[in-house]
């Protein structure tokens, strides 16, 4: 699956492809081992080359995993969105990559790029299947079929946070314009698919006067309550956007005196000392604060340079953002510095600072 946004994670890196690390969770190793002794204990005519062959289809999941997820990663890439990293776990595995600069275009090939892989794979895997002769090679090269058309097919569904889901995101989005519903409508098809999938293979069994095993039961348990967080999350991701679209940036910026570290505090008189300090490059770096102006004597403020007041900002602070888009730049810049005030650039040029009070006070507003 493509997980956008994500920028942080952990794992045990097994390769750096282009710079971006393809990752191991360590849920991975448990998937492994379940894998590994349903098949053992499900061949006994094998003996111990049975376990032999769970191990070898553990690694040929994970192998097609990664195809699937590097396949993500490629096209994010090559559409031009950073990839933080590639990782497998006990879900599967997902691709985190930066969708601020995504289209609903963009999205969909993403997501979709991932099964075509899979299903490519379950063709080479098919192929190479007949040319073998070998017992052993045979079942891992079918397991390997069946595996890919099965991630294909399952990541297919309609809902988030599979891949389907994403093209139903970009397809909302697209129609409507607006990302936001986009993901509301795709959480709620994911939640669809939840009930759907609970009730095809558990209740309509049980109803059928059959037994599921509980080894389903609690595999069907532990993909409906990934897949219900995931939808969820998605529809609360949704519906903050909607929140932060109800005001634009030009409602809450302050225009502020942009200066260089020589500029003198007298250049920033008008509001009584706050102003942003900008570096070589032009980029905000620091902050010159009416309270530590307030200490120096207003009679210093012609010849005291701001380079001695200016405080520097976390990294972050800065929302790359224009003046009649919605709040979710500022709102991005004030959740990753953990700061009470950023500030708004447009083009390169200063547009002025946001504080968390002003933002507030526009969504209550609205």
């Amino acid at each position: 699956m493509a997980a956008p946004d994500e920028t942080t994670g952990s794992g045990l890196v097994i390769a750096r492809i282009g710079g971006v690390p393809v990752q191991i969770g360590a849920s991975w190793f448990l998937l492994a081992a379940v894998i590994t002794v349903i098949v053992g204990s499900g061949a006994p005519e094998l003996g111990v080359t049975a376990y032999v062959v769970g191990v070898a289809y553990a690694v040929s999941l994970l192998v097609s995993v990664l195809v699937h997820e590097g396949a993500h990663a490629g096209m994010a890439r090559a559409l031009g969105l950073p990839v933080h990293r590639v990782v497998a776990d006990l879900w599967g595995g997902h691709t985190a990559y930066d969708a601020r600069l995504s289209t609903p275009g963009k999205a969909a090939a993403i997501a979709a790029v991932g099964p075509v892989a899979n299903v490519l794979l379950a063709a080479v895997a098919w192929v190479a299947s007949e040319l073998v002769t070998a017992d052993i090679p045979q079942r891992v090269l079918f397991g390997v079929v069946v595996v890919n058309l099965l991630l294909a097919a399952f990541n297919l569904l309609p809902g988030l946070p599979l891949d389907g889901g994403q093209l139903v995101d970009a397809l909302v989005w697209r129609l409507t314009g607006r990302r936001e519903r986009g993901l509301i409508a795709a959480g709620w098809t994911g939640r669809l698919v939840v009930v759907g999938l609970v009730l095809w293979f558990v209740v309509l069994p049980l109803l059928a006067g059959g037994s599921p095993s509980v080894t389903s039961i609690v595999w069907m348990g532990l993909i409906a309550v990934f897949m219900w967080q995931g939808a969820t999350a998605a529809i609360r991701t949704g519906q903050a956007r909607q929140m932060l679209g109800r005001g634009t940036v030009a409602q809450v910026v302050r225009p502020v005196p942009v200066l260089r570290g020589h500029d003198v505090l007298e250049s920033a008189a008008a509001t009584a000392g706050l102003a942003v300090v900008v570096g070589p490059g032009g980029l905000p770096t620091s902050l010159v604060l009416p309270r530590d102006a307030a200490a120096v004597p207003r009679e210093r403020w012609a010849s005291t340079p701001v380079s001695a007041l200016a405080r520097v900002q976390p990294d972050g602070w800065v929302a790359h953002t224009t003046s009649s888009e919605d709040l979710t730049a500022v709102v991005t810049a004030i959740q990753e510095s953990g700061s009470q005030v950023v500030v708004a650039v447009e083009g390169g040029r200063v547009l002025g600072l946001v504080t968390v009070e002003a933002v507030n006070a526009v969504i209550t507003a609205n």
